[in-house]
């Protein structure tokens, strides 16, 4: 199997939800995206494997291409991480590395959130609880509150109805629907994973926007240097965080 032959099992982003899988370039590839944070019971990373093992078990092979997006690629790489047999091949796209791995917070956009999620959790519950009255009354201004400081190629998107679709759609998810699993991811995102990265034994494919403010490109290669396997990093030029998962190729 190969990277462009493989059928794809893609993890969202954080906030985030399955819609985010619209901006993915996968040809005619057939996409599995669950929805990470719809569970009641167990932690982030046994329902992620559980969701992964009912895909693959209907996947010709019983492998998958496993993508993941944003802090997505926690998920992506952490589950390469326990099933390494049955994972085909790796790709991050935009990808937030562990936080123990660098002096990253200063230039995140998302630095205050995980910064709550380590120091005061409760404070962020209040916070997320907040972000749900805007996603359910007014997901437009929260749209523009996230992607305020943007460049010209996020501008961009925000431009197409589609995107803003996705985004509300993730948004809804996170903040609405299942807040209990959104935060879940959070707090097992700031919680050093950083050990996991050697137990990759898939060939990772990494793509990063020069430009994104959320998870800067230095994060890309503190994964790279961890990765024992073959990791290939695909820096795209103006990219952001988003238009990105645009840019990126699955092949």
């Amino acid at each position: 199997m190969t990277f462009s032959q493989t059928p794809v099992f893609f993890c969202h982003g954080v906030p985030g939800g399955p819609d985010d899988a619209r901006l993915l370039q996968t040809g005619e590839l057939p996409v599995t995206a669950p929805n990470l944070f719809d569970f009641s019971a167990g932690g982030p990373l046994q329902h992620l494997v559980s969701q992964y093992d009912a895909a693959c078990a209907k996947a010709e092979g019983g492998q998958m291409h496993v993508v993941g997006f944003s802090i997505g690629a926690m998920a992506a790489l952490r589950l390469a991480a326990a099933r390494p047999a049955a994972v085909a091949c790796v790709t991050v796209i935009s990808p937030a590395a562990p936080l123990q791995l660098g002096n990253f917070l200063p230039e995140m956009a998302g630095a205050p959130v995980f910064k709550l999620a380590m120091q005061r959790p409760g404070v962020l519950r209040l916070l997320t609880a907040l972000q749900g009255g805007l996603a359910r009354f007014a997901p437009g201004m929260l749209v523009n509150q996230l992607f305020a400081k943007c460049g010209p190629q996020e501008q961009f998107l925000l431009s197409d109805a589609h995107f803003r679709d996705a985004l509300i759609s993730g948004m809804r998810s996170s903040f609405i629907d299942h807040r209990q699993g959104y935060l879940a991811y959070l707090s097992a995102y700031v919680a050093d994973w950083s050990r996991e990265l050697s137990q990759v034994r898939a060939p990772v494919q990494i793509w990063h926007g020069d430009a994104d403010t959320w998870s800067p490109l230095a994060m890309s290669a503190a994964i790279k240097e961890l990765v024992p396997a073959g990791c290939d990093l695909q820096v795209v030029p103006g990219g952001e965080h988003y238009s990105t998962i645009k840019a990126a190729r699955l092949g």
